[in-house]
């Protein structure tokens, strides 16, 4: 092999093993891969204490209780007649109402309560309706921000 080749083969190689090793480090980094359950999946499957899961579900209407300081939040998640409390201390989305779809990260306390430490809240419904009615979706005021 002349010495062009080498270079490339060894530069090829290099490229290849800096990628793999950060795949590996960014998956371990993050806990690894957690995909999600809905809410009735992990009662079902009797969720272990302490151990990483994301769950998808609706927030049960008249459950959100906000505490002090605005940045912690507990309402329970529902999916059919599965219900299940959250704690959530940290960002919460301007999209987090009753009966909204959210997906929770995080894991279940000794107590049964699933301690989240990530949020996220899906747009409400009320603009798929409009937009499935043919109707032009609401847009905020840019002087006031209001709908």
């Amino acid at each position: 092999m002349d010495r062009r080749r080498l270079k490339f083969l060894f530069l090829s190689l290099g490229i290849v093993g800096v990628m793999a090793f950060l795949l590996v480090v960014g998956i371990t980094s993050s806990g690894g891969f957690v995909y999600y359950l809905t809410v009735s999946e992990f009662i079902e499957d009797g969720a272990e204490n302490g151990a990483n899961f994301r769950i998808n579900g609706k927030v049960q209407p008249g459950s959100i209780e906000r505490l002090a300081g605005g940045s912690r939040v507990r309402f329970v998640m529902v999916e059919g007649v599965a219900a299940l409390p959250v704690d959530y201390e940290g960002i919460i989305p301007d999209t987090f109402v009753d009966e909204a779809d959210v997906v929770v990260h995080g894991a279940l306390e000794a107590d049964g309560t699933f301690h989240a430490d990530q949020l996220l809240a899906k747009c409400p419904s009320k603009y798929e309706a409009a937009a499935e009615a043919g109707e032009e979706m609401p847009h905020p005021d840019k002087a006031t921000g209001e709908i």
